[in-house]
């Protein structure tokens, strides 16, 4: 638990140092899902197109966030009790493992002593050995720790509608930042080739390739590229949106938006070989105290909503131009040349991948009761490159009351990547306070004790008049 805490410490320094980022939906989001409900000013502007209904049904307008969202989560792959493991690990690196090998008894000039010696000493060493591979294979694959958090600035977002624009124009400006440790598993190769001459010229320290076994103190030392990789990723984004009412029928009226961004996204990466790792915790300080590479690009997104009485419809193209972000490669300096080093040295390039959204909404005669539904169409990789899908359901109910809280409850489902399913809910307090809370149903044990393996917290508050 005390790492736990640490991690979340960690995450809300960095997010409060540095989009609707795909990993952290925002604000009351997180239990409506990507859905435009009028409910929240958050749930106005996910669609680009959504912003100007509440022209057409309300007339001019202004909303703001006082601090519409600030959010903190967390996730854990599926290997239980990681930091430990990887802790434990290591020391087969620093101070080396314990093993039995026999004492040498026989004839060194007598090939068959040598050779049934030579059979002792791979037997000694094969199951730690295969040991620390299958461990590390697995921490690689479904290990890591991942901590993330974003925030719209101050009056974020503003909407006016009018009139005399004839729409609604939105203006942003939010920041996110994640950051995720993860393995890079260097499968551990002994060579016994040289055992033979090592012991007939007395050597009491045989060097076997990447393992070192000392004959004198019964250890087992590892020496290869297996390392611990931290990356860090923060996007700045500053977006102008407009909307307007495109088609008016009987039966509802459609909506169009587009919202234009730009965006300004670093990354730094600090890679730890196994052997140097004094406690894994270490991992996210050094991550927080490194700089930062950033490259700039732009961004497009296209939105259309159908708005009956009671129900609504809508589809989002977000990022339609798929812009790259391109960031160097790491000092590999030390590292044996393989695999591993060429990963890290080589340029790490982002791109933030097209992705159509699709959402439904059916409200009760007075809309303060709504189900909601959203589907992305497609899974995107994240900055870190973890891809995310989300299919979300969610019922609300929202006051006219000062006094009585509105709620909301719903699910949210990863359908790509890791596929986290979360129940989430959320309360708003005074008809401006939002607070909401997901916690995944898929479950770890850290340090012992079991926990969710993801849980994300959004605050935020907004005024409308």
């Amino acid at each position: 638990m005390k790492r736990l805490l640490y991690i979340l410490a960690t995450a809300v320094a960095a997010s409060a140092a540095h989009a609707a980022p795909v990993y952290h939906p925002p604000g009351p989001n997180l239990t409506y899902g990507d859905v435009s409900n009028s409910q929240s000013i958050m749930s106005d502007i996910t669609n680009p197109a959504a912003s100007a209904v509440q022209l057409e049904r309300e007339g001019a307008h202004v909303q703001f966030g006082l601090i519409s969202n600030i959010g903190i989560g967390i996730e854990y792959g599926q290997v239980d009790n990681i930091f430990n493991v990887i802790d434990e690990k290591a020391k087969a690196y620093s101070d080396g493992l314990a093993v039995t090998v026999p004492t040498f008894t026989g004839n060194p000039n007598n090939p068959i002593d040598v050779n049934l010696y030579i059979t002792a000493v791979q037997q000694a060493i094969e199951v730690p050995v295969a040991d620390l591979n299958g461990v590390l294979s697995t921490v690689a694959a479904d290990g890591y720790a991942k901590v993330f958090g974003s925030m719209n600035l101050p009056l974020m977002p503003v909407v006016v509608g009018n009139d005399f624009l004839g729409g609604a124009l939105v203006f942003d400006a939010n920041a996110s930042v994640v950051t995720k440790a993860s393995g890079l598993n260097d499968n551990i190769d002994v060579d016994f080739a040289s055992v033979q001459s090592q012991l007939l010229a007395g050597d009491t320290v045989l060097n076997l390739g990447e393992v070192t076994l000392d004959l004198n103190t019964q250890t087992l030392k590892v020496n290869n590229n297996t390392t611990l990789l931290t990356r860090a990723a923060g996007i700045g984004e500053l977006a102008l949106g407009y909307s307007r009412q495109l088609v008016k029928r009987e039966q509802g009226a459609l909506f169009g938006g587009l919202r234009a961004k730009y965006y300004r996204v670093g990354l730094t990466q600090v890679a730890t070989r196994l052997g140097d790792l004094t406690d894994a915790e270490q991992l996210f300080q050094d991550i927080r105290d490194a700089e930062f590479n950033y490259d700039s690009n732009l961004g497009l997104d296209l939105g259309v909503l159908w708005v009956s009485e009671n129900y609504r419809l809508g589809a989002t193209v977000m990022n339609l131009n798929a812009p790259k972000f391109t960031f160097p490669g790491l000092d590999v300096t030390g590292y044996t040349p393989g695999p591993i080093a060429s990963q890290l040295a080589r340029n790490y390039v982002y791109t933030m991948e097209a992705q159509l959204k699709l959402e439904a909404a059916l409200f009760s005669s007075n809309r303060h009761w709504a189900i909601n539904a959203g589907l992305d169409a497609n899974a995107v990789p994240d900055p870190l490159g973890d891809d995310y899908q989300w299919a979300t359901l969610s019922a609300a109910y929202l006051t006219d009351s000062w006094w009585i809280p509105g709620a909301r409850v719903g699910y949210r489902s990863n359908v790509a990547g890791e596929k986290m399913d979360y129940v989430t809910l959320g309360a708003t307090l005074f008809k401006a306070f939002n607070i909401d809370l997901a916690m995944a149903l898929n479950e770890v044990t850290i340090d012992g004790t079991t926990v969710p393996r993801g849980a994300i917290l959004n605050m935020g508050l907004e005024l409308s008049f």
